[in-house]
C-alpha cells in the first residue's frame, strides 16, 4: 500500500473504529470473566461454609466433594464460552475489517488514478488541439511554399488522428463499464489488417526505420475489424512510449496451431512483477501523472485485455532478452469447413 493510502483519512477512520471495536469487546470479555470468577469465588465460599458445618471435615475435602466439582465444571464451561465466543468474535471482526479495507483501499486507488487521467486527459486533449490551432492560424496568415504547406497539412493530420484514436479510446473503455460493445464479428484476414497498420506507421519516419515487422501471410480469424485494429495500435504506442527513441521494437504476428499469436516487442525499462499484475487495471499508469514524462491516459491496456477476452483469446506479459518488455496475444483462427 503506498504512503497516499497510509496517510488518508477514510484508513485512519477505520483503523481508529476496528482499534475502538477490539479494545471495546477485549474490556468486556474482561468484565464478564471478573463477573463469573467473583460469582465463581463467592458461590464456594458459601457452599464451602455450608460444607464444612454439616460435614465436619477438612477444608481440603471440600475440595474433592461433588459439590465444587459441580460449581467448578460450571465456572469453566462459563469461562471457555466466554473466551471461545470472545475470540469467534473478534476473528470475524479482523475478518470483516481486511475486507472492507481491501475495498477501500481499491476504492483509494480508483480514486486517485480517476484523479491522474483527468490530468493525463487534459494533456492529451489541449496538446494537439494547440497544434492544430496553431497550424492553421498560420496557413491562413502567412502565403508558405508547397513543401512547407504540405509538412504543416501532414503534422496536423497526425494531431488529428492521435485525438481520434483517443476519443475512440474512451468510447471503447465506456463501453466495456457498460458492457454495451456490440461486436460485429465477420471474417477478417488478420496479416492484411496488420499490414495496412504497418503502412500507416511507416508514414512517420522516425517510425520506419523504428519498428521491424514479421507478418505471416494468410491469417484468417472471426472478429471485430475496429477492435482489432485498436487492440494493435495500442499495444504498438505503448511500446513506443515506454521504451528510448532510438531503441528497435519488433512486432510480429504468425500461425501456431489453430492460433494467431500476435506479439510486440520492446527493449525499454521492463514492467516488475508487481506491476504485471495491475497493469490492465482501468487508469492505472506507473508514477503520478504529476511528474511521468510519457503520454496516456491509463487505457490503453484495459481496452487491450478486453478486446482480446472478447475474441476468447490471453494475453501474456514476458520478460525481453536483455532488457524491456514482450506482450504476446494468441487468438482463434477460423475454423475452415
Amino acid at each position: 500500500m503506498s504512503k497516499n493510502y497510509r496517510i488518508s483519512r477514510p484508513l485512519l477512520f477505520l483503523y481508529l473504529i476496528f482499534t475502538y471495536v477490539i479494545a471495546f469487546s477485549l474490556w468486556w470479555a474482561y468484565l464478564l470473566h471478573s463477573k463469573n470468577k467473583l460469582s465463581f469465588d463467592e458461590l464456594v465460599e458459601v457452599k464451602k461454609t455450608t460444607f464444612l458445618l454439616n460435614q465436619r471435615v477438612k477444608e481440603t475435602d471440600f475440595y474433592l466433594s461433588a459439590d465444587y466439582l459441580k460449581i467448578l465444571d460450571k465456572f469453566n464451561r462459563q469461562k471457555k464460552m466466554i473466551f471461545s465466543e470472545g475470540a469467534f468474535f473478534i476473528g470475524i471482526l479482523v475478518i470483516g475489517f481486511f475486507l472492507v479495507r481491501r475495498s477501500l483501499v481499491k476504492e483509494l486507488q480508483l480514486v486517485n488514478r480517476q484523479k491522474n487521467f483527468l490530468l493525463s486527459i487534459t494533456h492529451e486533449l489541449k496538446s494537439p488541439l494547440a497544434s492544430i490551432k496553431l497550424v492553421l492560424q498560420t496557413l491562413l496568415k502567412r502565403d508558405l511554399e508547397e513543401d512547407i504547406r504540405a509538412k504543416f497539412l501532414h503534422n496536423s493530420l497526425y494531431d488529428a488522428e492521435r485525438l481520434e484514436g483517443l476519443v475512440e479510446n474512451i468510447l471503447l473503455a465506456t463501453k466495456f463499464d457498460n458492457d454495451s460493445y456490440g461486436f460485429v464479428k465477420e471474417e477478417i484476414e488478420f496479416s492484411y489488417l496488420m499490414q495496412k497498420l504497418k503502412e500507416k506507421f511507416e508514414t512517420n519516419k522516425n517510425l520506419k526505420s523504428r519498428i521491424q515487422y514479421e507478418i505471416e501471410h494468410g491469417i484468417f480469424m472471426m472478429g471485430d475489424k475496429t477492435s482489432l485494429t485498436s487492440l494493435i495500435v495500442n499495444l504498438i504506442e505503448n511500446a513506443l512510449k515506454y521504451s528510448s527513441e532510438d531503441s528497435p521494437i519488433e512486432v510480429m504476428l504468425l500461425k501456431d496451431g489453430d492460433e494467431a499469436i500476435f506479439e510486440v516487442k520492446d527493449l525499454g525499462n521492463g514492467i516488475s512483477d508487481e506491476e504485471k499484475e495491475k497493469i490492465f487495471d482501468k487508469f492505472y499508469r506507473v508514477g503520478n501523472e504529476e511528474t511521468r514524462q510519457t503520454k496516456g491516459t491509463g487505457l490503453g491496456l484495459y481496452i487491450v485485455k478486453n478486446i482480446v477476452n472478447y475474441h476468447g483469446g490471453s494475453i501474456k506479459i514476458l520478460n525481453n532478452t536483455p532488457v524491456g518488455t514482450i506482450f504476446r496475444i494468441s487468438m482463434p483462427l477460423m475454423i475452415s469447413n
